[in-house]
């Protein structure tokens, strides 16, 4: 008898889907970096934070809460709530392609309405075990995505207080990329160094191009902090944001809290 597919394990589906669609569509620049000078240097940045988490252990916790879509589009009552967290660390072994696998452990998990499960399944199928879906917005400024963006730096002028003595800059795909996979939104920096400070998110783009069942996440948005490790890599360690989903088993209105921290480096860089 075949297992029914629970909301938890399509939204981990869209996880893995926009993971992997990600990893392989990434087209490098070609020439050196063509965005302004900032933005390459947080390009490189969070080329080589990324590359160093991938070589960490660490942990990740996320909330997720899906509330009832009203028909007039409001958010109606309370249908799921699922928290989860799991241990993320790189084999020590490389698998067939010389690749060093991340891999993800549950170590604490609840029920679809949050109650704490007694007994946790290590490889639970979840939002985060499935593959960090969230490195999406995470790192949207990668150097393959760069050369398919651009870039408005906003005037200091419009900048919040919160944000005073950062640069920032909007930014999105460029017009005509319809096969690579790019998020919209605005990047505060490091004035001096470009090192991603805040990322906030307003949206997803060519997402069909992949599946059809993407098609059907209407909007996503997120807030993400970073912090620093090792006096040079930025880490993002608090994010929060929500959106509206029709995938079949996870639809309604959608929000998520994210905390991920206590790193250790577990394999030389290259």
């Amino acid at each position: 008898m075949k297992k029914k597919a629970t909301w938890w394990s399509i939204f981990a589906l869209v996880c893995a889907f926009l993971l992997t669609n990600l990893s392989a569509v990434s087209v490098a620049a070609e020439g050196g970096c063509n965005a302004p000078d900032l933005i390459c240097k947080a390009a490189r940045n969070q080329d080589i934070s990324l590359t160093l988490r991938d070589h960490c252990s660490y942990r990740q916790s996320v909330k997720v809460e899906l509330y009832k879509k009203e028909k007039d589009g409001r958010e109606g009552k309370l249908d799921k709530l699922r928290l989860t967290t799991v241990m993320v660390e790189p084999s020590t072994a490389p698998d067939e392609t010389g690749q060093y696998p991340v891999n993800s452990r549950v170590v604490a998990d609840t029920d679809d309405k949050g109650k704490p499960k007694n007994n946790v399944d290590p490889k639970a199928r979840t939002g985060l075990a499935s593959g960090a879906f969230l490195d999406l917005l995470f790192f949207p400024l990668l150097p393959e995505k760069v050369a398919n963006m651009q870039f408005e730096e906003i005037p200091a002028s419009q900048i919040s207080e919160k944000h005073k003595g950062e640069v920032a800059f909007r930014f999105g795909p460029k017009s005509g990329v319809t096969t690579v996979t790019l998020a919209s939104g605005v990047v505060y920096l490091n004035p001096q160094s470009g090192a991603v400070l805040t990322v906030q998110i307003d949206g997803l783009y060519n997402l069909k191009a992949f599946d059809k069942i993407l098609d059907k996440l209407q909007s996503i948005n997120a807030t993400v902090d970073y912090s620093e490790f090792d006096t040079k890599y930025r880490m993002p360690t608090i994010a929060s944001g929500g959106g509206v989903s029709e995938v079949t088993k996870f639809k309604g209105i959608f929000k998520f809290t994210f905390e991920e921290g206590k790193y250790v480096q577990v394999l030389k860089l290259p």
